[in-house]
Protein backbone atom coordinates (compact mmCIF):
# COMPACT_ATOMS: atom_id res chain seq x y z
CA UNK A 1 0.00 0.00 0.00
CA UNK A 2 2.83 2.40 0.79
CA UNK A 3 4.24 1.85 -2.67
CA UNK A 4 0.89 2.40 -4.37
CA UNK A 5 0.03 5.59 -2.52
CA UNK A 6 3.54 6.94 -3.03
CA UNK A 7 3.07 6.45 -6.76
CA UNK A 8 -0.21 8.34 -6.62
CA UNK A 9 1.34 11.22 -4.75
CA UNK A 10 4.14 11.66 -7.28
CA UNK A 11 1.88 12.76 -10.15
CA UNK A 12 -0.05 15.92 -10.95
CA UNK A 13 -3.09 14.07 -12.28
CA UNK A 14 -4.58 10.61 -12.36
CA UNK A 15 -6.55 9.12 -15.25
CA UNK A 16 -8.72 6.15 -14.31
CA UNK A 17 -9.42 3.66 -17.11
CA UNK A 18 -11.51 0.48 -17.47
CA UNK A 19 -12.51 -1.81 -20.31
CA UNK A 20 -14.77 -1.12 -23.29
CA UNK A 21 -18.44 -2.14 -23.02
CA UNK A 22 -18.29 -1.77 -19.23
CA UNK A 23 -20.20 -3.93 -16.78
CA UNK A 24 -21.05 -3.19 -13.16
CA UNK A 25 -17.59 -4.14 -11.94
CA UNK A 26 -15.76 -2.01 -14.49
CA UNK A 27 -17.90 1.03 -13.69
CA UNK A 28 -18.06 0.29 -9.97
CA UNK A 29 -14.31 0.01 -9.53
CA UNK A 30 -13.66 3.02 -11.78
CA UNK A 31 -16.16 5.33 -10.09
CA UNK A 32 -15.46 3.98 -6.62
CA UNK A 33 -11.76 4.71 -6.95
CA UNK A 34 -12.48 8.05 -8.64
CA UNK A 35 -14.60 9.40 -5.77
CA UNK A 36 -12.17 8.03 -3.18
CA UNK A 37 -9.11 9.59 -4.82
CA UNK A 38 -10.88 12.92 -5.25
CA UNK A 39 -11.40 13.03 -1.50
CA UNK A 40 -7.88 11.81 -0.73
CA UNK A 41 -6.14 14.17 -3.16
CA UNK A 42 -8.38 17.23 -3.71
CA UNK A 43 -5.47 19.14 -5.20
CA UNK A 44 -5.01 16.65 -8.04
CA UNK A 45 -6.80 16.48 -11.37
CA UNK A 46 -8.69 13.16 -11.39
CA UNK A 47 -10.04 12.20 -14.83
CA UNK A 48 -12.37 9.40 -15.94
CA UNK A 49 -11.39 7.75 -19.22
CA UNK A 50 -13.65 5.94 -21.65
CA UNK A 51 -17.12 6.24 -23.08
CA UNK A 52 -19.46 7.22 -20.25
CA UNK A 53 -22.79 6.63 -21.99
CA UNK A 54 -23.61 3.18 -20.61
CA UNK A 55 -27.19 2.61 -19.47
CA UNK A 56 -25.74 1.12 -16.28
CA UNK A 57 -24.59 4.57 -15.18
CA UNK A 58 -28.14 5.41 -14.09
CA UNK A 59 -27.43 3.32 -10.98
CA UNK A 60 -24.54 5.56 -9.94
CA UNK A 61 -24.41 9.12 -8.67
CA UNK A 62 -23.56 11.95 -11.06
CA UNK A 63 -19.92 12.70 -11.83
CA UNK A 64 -17.67 14.91 -13.95
CA UNK A 65 -15.44 13.20 -16.50
CA UNK A 66 -12.80 15.95 -16.31
CA UNK A 67 -10.23 17.21 -18.81
CA UNK A 68 -6.61 16.22 -19.10
CA UNK A 69 -4.27 19.06 -18.17
CA UNK A 70 -0.56 19.70 -18.47
CA UNK A 71 1.62 17.84 -16.04
CA UNK A 72 2.69 14.32 -15.14
CA UNK A 73 0.07 11.57 -15.45
CA UNK A 74 -0.50 8.35 -13.58
CA UNK A 75 -2.86 5.99 -15.37
CA UNK A 76 -4.80 3.43 -13.33
CA UNK A 77 -6.42 0.71 -15.43
CA UNK A 78 -9.12 -1.34 -13.73
CA UNK A 79 -10.80 -4.64 -14.59
CA UNK A 80 -9.06 -4.95 -17.97
CA UNK A 81 -7.11 -8.11 -18.80
CA UNK A 82 -5.31 -6.94 -21.93
CA UNK A 83 -4.37 -3.56 -23.35
CA UNK A 84 -6.53 -3.99 -26.46
CA UNK A 85 -9.66 -3.78 -24.31
CA UNK A 86 -8.71 -0.56 -22.50
CA UNK A 87 -11.21 2.20 -23.21
CA UNK A 88 -8.80 5.07 -23.75
CA UNK A 89 -5.22 5.84 -24.63
CA UNK A 90 -2.69 4.91 -21.94
CA UNK A 91 0.32 5.99 -23.99
CA UNK A 92 -0.16 9.53 -22.66
CA UNK A 93 0.59 8.31 -19.11
CA UNK A 94 4.01 8.58 -17.51
CA UNK A 95 3.32 5.45 -15.49
CA UNK A 96 0.53 2.85 -15.56
CA UNK A 97 -0.89 0.88 -12.64
CA UNK A 98 -2.98 -2.16 -13.58
CA UNK A 99 -5.47 -3.61 -11.08
CA UNK A 100 -7.35 -6.66 -12.35
CA UNK A 101 -8.90 -9.99 -11.40
CA UNK A 102 -9.01 -11.74 -14.79
CA UNK A 103 -6.71 -14.56 -15.85
CA UNK A 104 -3.35 -12.92 -16.47
CA UNK A 105 -2.67 -12.60 -20.20
CA UNK A 106 -1.02 -9.17 -20.44
CA UNK A 107 0.77 -7.46 -17.57
CA UNK A 108 0.91 -4.13 -19.40
CA UNK A 109 1.34 -1.93 -16.33
CA UNK A 110 4.54 -0.58 -14.83
CA UNK A 111 3.03 -1.91 -11.62
CA UNK A 112 0.57 -4.80 -11.85
CA UNK A 113 -1.81 -5.91 -9.11
CA UNK A 114 -3.40 -9.07 -10.50
CA UNK A 115 -5.45 -11.49 -8.41
CA UNK A 116 -7.25 -14.17 -10.41
CA UNK A 117 -8.90 -15.51 -7.26
CA UNK A 118 -10.77 -12.27 -6.53
CA UNK A 119 -14.49 -12.12 -7.27
CA UNK A 120 -14.15 -8.69 -8.87
CA UNK A 121 -11.84 -5.78 -9.42
CA UNK A 122 -14.04 -3.84 -7.01
CA UNK A 123 -13.14 -6.38 -4.32
CA UNK A 124 -9.41 -5.82 -4.92
CA UNK A 125 -9.78 -2.03 -4.86
CA UNK A 126 -11.83 -2.18 -1.65
CA UNK A 127 -9.32 -4.40 0.13
CA UNK A 128 -6.41 -2.22 -0.99
CA UNK A 129 -8.18 0.80 0.49
CA UNK A 130 -8.96 -1.17 3.65
CA UNK A 131 -5.33 -2.19 3.96
CA UNK A 132 -4.36 1.46 3.60
CA UNK A 133 -6.91 2.37 6.28
CA UNK A 134 -8.66 4.68 3.86
CA UNK A 135 -12.13 5.85 4.84
CA UNK A 136 -14.21 5.24 1.72
CA UNK A 137 -16.82 7.94 0.96
CA UNK A 138 -20.40 6.68 0.88
CA UNK A 139 -20.79 7.55 -2.80
CA UNK A 140 -17.70 5.45 -3.59
CA UNK A 141 -18.77 2.59 -1.32
CA UNK A 142 -22.07 2.33 -3.19
CA UNK A 143 -20.23 2.03 -6.51
CA UNK A 144 -17.77 -0.57 -5.24
CA UNK A 145 -20.53 -2.67 -3.69
CA UNK A 146 -22.45 -2.68 -6.99
CA UNK A 147 -19.25 -3.84 -8.68
CA UNK A 148 -18.82 -6.71 -6.24
CA UNK A 149 -22.38 -8.00 -6.44
CA UNK A 150 -22.40 -7.54 -10.21
CA UNK A 151 -19.40 -9.80 -10.85
CA UNK A 152 -20.13 -12.26 -8.04
CA UNK A 153 -23.83 -12.47 -8.95
CA UNK A 154 -24.82 -11.47 -5.41
CA UNK A 155 -22.09 -13.66 -3.88
CA UNK A 156 -23.35 -16.78 -5.69
CA UNK A 157 -20.43 -17.44 -8.06
CA UNK A 158 -17.61 -19.76 -7.03
CA UNK A 159 -15.15 -16.84 -7.07
CA UNK A 160 -16.82 -15.57 -3.89
CA UNK A 161 -14.50 -16.06 -0.93
CA UNK A 162 -13.99 -14.89 2.62
CA UNK A 163 -12.14 -11.90 1.16
CA UNK A 164 -15.23 -10.98 -0.84
CA UNK A 165 -17.28 -10.77 2.34
CA UNK A 166 -14.45 -8.93 4.06
CA UNK A 167 -14.60 -6.29 1.32
CA UNK A 168 -18.40 -6.10 1.52
CA UNK A 169 -18.24 -5.71 5.31
CA UNK A 170 -15.79 -2.82 4.99
CA UNK A 171 -18.15 -1.10 2.54
CA UNK A 172 -21.07 -1.64 4.92
CA UNK A 173 -19.15 0.35 7.51
CA UNK A 174 -19.36 3.32 5.14
CA UNK A 175 -23.14 3.37 5.58
CA UNK A 176 -24.39 1.87 2.31
CA UNK A 177 -28.04 0.88 2.14
CA UNK A 178 -28.11 -2.61 0.66
CA UNK A 179 -31.85 -2.72 -0.03
CA UNK A 180 -31.75 0.49 -2.07
CA UNK A 181 -28.80 -0.77 -4.11
CA UNK A 182 -30.49 -4.08 -4.89
CA UNK A 183 -33.68 -2.28 -5.90
CA UNK A 184 -31.75 -0.06 -8.30
CA UNK A 185 -30.22 -3.19 -9.79
CA UNK A 186 -33.23 -5.48 -10.07
CA UNK A 187 -36.33 -3.30 -10.27
CA UNK A 188 -38.08 -3.91 -13.62
CA UNK A 189 -40.76 -2.28 -15.74
CA UNK A 190 -43.34 -3.66 -18.17
CA UNK A 191 -40.95 -3.40 -21.11
CA UNK A 192 -38.69 -5.90 -19.33
CA UNK A 193 -41.63 -8.27 -19.29
CA UNK A 194 -42.10 -7.84 -23.05
CA UNK A 195 -38.41 -8.47 -23.70
CA UNK A 196 -38.43 -11.59 -21.54
CA UNK A 197 -41.52 -12.85 -23.37
CA UNK A 198 -39.81 -12.27 -26.72
CA UNK A 199 -36.70 -14.14 -25.65
CA UNK A 200 -38.60 -17.13 -24.27
CA UNK A 201 -40.64 -17.34 -27.47
CA UNK A 202 -37.68 -16.98 -29.84
CA UNK A 203 -34.66 -18.58 -28.21
CA UNK A 204 -32.59 -21.21 -30.02
CA UNK A 205 -31.06 -24.42 -28.78
CA UNK A 206 -28.36 -26.78 -29.99
CA UNK A 207 -27.87 -29.60 -27.52
CA UNK A 208 -26.86 -28.10 -24.19
CA UNK A 209 -26.27 -24.66 -25.67
CA UNK A 210 -29.05 -22.05 -25.76
CA UNK A 211 -29.06 -18.51 -27.08
CA UNK A 212 -31.25 -15.67 -28.21
CA UNK A 213 -30.56 -13.27 -31.06
CA UNK A 214 -31.63 -9.65 -31.24
CA UNK A 215 -31.06 -7.95 -34.57
CA UNK A 216 -31.39 -4.20 -34.96
CA UNK A 217 -35.04 -4.53 -35.97
CA UNK A 218 -35.75 -6.57 -32.84
CA UNK A 219 -33.93 -4.01 -30.68
CA UNK A 220 -35.98 -1.20 -32.22
CA UNK A 221 -39.29 -3.00 -31.67
CA UNK A 222 -38.35 -3.81 -28.07
CA UNK A 223 -37.04 -0.27 -27.43
CA UNK A 224 -33.61 -1.52 -26.44
CA UNK A 225 -30.07 -0.36 -27.06
CA UNK A 226 -27.51 -2.91 -28.14
CA UNK A 227 -26.05 -2.94 -24.63
CA UNK A 228 -29.46 -3.42 -23.03
CA UNK A 229 -30.12 -6.36 -25.31
CA UNK A 230 -27.19 -8.24 -23.80
CA UNK A 231 -28.35 -7.61 -20.25
CA UNK A 232 -31.03 -10.31 -20.51
CA UNK A 233 -28.54 -13.14 -21.03
CA UNK A 234 -29.47 -14.83 -17.74
CA UNK A 235 -33.06 -15.19 -18.89
CA UNK A 236 -31.84 -18.57 -20.14
CA UNK A 237 -29.94 -19.44 -16.96
CA UNK A 238 -30.93 -22.04 -14.37
CA UNK A 239 -32.43 -24.51 -16.81
CA UNK A 240 -31.11 -28.03 -16.23
CA UNK A 241 -30.85 -28.75 -19.95
CA UNK A 242 -28.59 -25.75 -20.70
CA UNK A 243 -24.93 -25.75 -19.72
CA UNK A 244 -24.06 -22.70 -21.83
CA UNK A 245 -26.36 -19.81 -22.65
CA UNK A 246 -25.71 -16.72 -24.73
CA UNK A 247 -27.10 -13.39 -25.82
CA UNK A 248 -26.23 -12.31 -29.37
CA UNK A 249 -26.97 -8.72 -30.35
CA UNK A 250 -26.35 -6.88 -33.58
CA UNK A 251 -23.92 -3.98 -33.30
CA UNK A 252 -24.67 -1.76 -36.26
CA UNK A 253 -22.16 0.91 -35.20
CA UNK A 254 -19.24 -1.49 -35.58
CA UNK A 255 -20.85 -3.83 -38.13
CA UNK A 256 -20.47 -6.91 -35.98
CA UNK A 257 -22.33 -8.98 -33.39
CA UNK A 258 -21.67 -8.96 -29.65
CA UNK A 259 -21.93 -12.23 -27.72
CA UNK A 260 -22.44 -12.47 -23.96
CA UNK A 261 -21.66 -16.00 -22.82
CA UNK A 262 -22.42 -17.73 -19.52
CA UNK A 263 -21.97 -21.31 -18.35
CA UNK A 264 -22.55 -23.46 -15.31
CA UNK A 265 -19.64 -25.92 -15.37
CA UNK A 266 -17.77 -25.28 -18.63
CA UNK A 267 -14.81 -22.88 -18.78
CA UNK A 268 -15.68 -20.73 -21.79
CA UNK A 269 -13.10 -17.95 -21.65
CA UNK A 270 -10.66 -19.71 -24.01
CA UNK A 271 -13.42 -20.05 -26.60
CA UNK A 272 -14.27 -16.38 -26.14
CA UNK A 273 -10.60 -15.50 -26.67
CA UNK A 274 -10.71 -17.25 -30.05
CA UNK A 275 -13.59 -14.99 -31.09
CA UNK A 276 -12.12 -11.57 -30.26
CA UNK A 277 -13.16 -11.57 -26.64
CA UNK A 278 -12.36 -12.95 -23.24
CA UNK A 279 -13.41 -12.76 -19.64
CA UNK A 280 -13.94 -15.19 -16.80
CA UNK A 281 -14.18 -18.96 -16.83
CA UNK A 282 -17.97 -18.94 -16.60
CA UNK A 283 -18.81 -15.44 -17.86
CA UNK A 284 -17.21 -14.10 -21.01
CA UNK A 285 -17.84 -11.96 -24.04
CA UNK A 286 -16.97 -12.39 -27.72
CA UNK A 287 -17.44 -10.66 -31.05
CA UNK A 288 -18.60 -12.20 -34.32
CA UNK A 289 -17.71 -10.44 -37.56
CA UNK A 290 -20.75 -12.11 -39.15
CA UNK A 291 -23.49 -14.50 -38.11
CA UNK A 292 -21.78 -17.13 -40.24
CA UNK A 293 -19.26 -17.45 -37.39
CA UNK A 294 -21.98 -18.50 -34.95
CA UNK A 295 -21.81 -22.09 -36.19
CA UNK A 296 -18.07 -22.18 -35.52
CA UNK A 297 -18.58 -20.69 -32.06
CA UNK A 298 -21.13 -23.34 -31.16
CA UNK A 299 -18.86 -26.11 -32.44
CA UNK A 300 -15.97 -24.80 -30.32
CA UNK A 301 -18.24 -24.77 -27.28
CA UNK A 302 -19.31 -28.35 -27.97
CA UNK A 303 -15.67 -29.40 -28.22
CA UNK A 304 -15.04 -27.77 -24.88
CA UNK A 305 -17.96 -29.63 -23.34
CA UNK A 306 -16.86 -32.97 -24.75
CA UNK A 307 -13.19 -32.42 -23.94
Amino acid sequence: MDRIFKVRKEYDQIIIYRHVNPDLDALGSQLGLYWTLKEMFPQKNIVLAGNMESDLLKMYASFEVGDIQKGSILGIVLDTANRERIDGDITICDKVLKIDHHIVVDSYGDLNIEDESASSCSEIVTLLLKEGRVKIPLIAANALYLGIIGDSNRFMYSSTSAKTFEAAAYLLESGIQIEELYQSLYMRDLNDLEVTKFILNHYHRDGKIAWYYLGQEDLDVLHLTREQGSNYVNTLANYEEFEVWMAITENTKEHNYRVSMRSRHIAINEVANAFRGGGHAYASGATLESLDELKDLIEKLKEKMNG
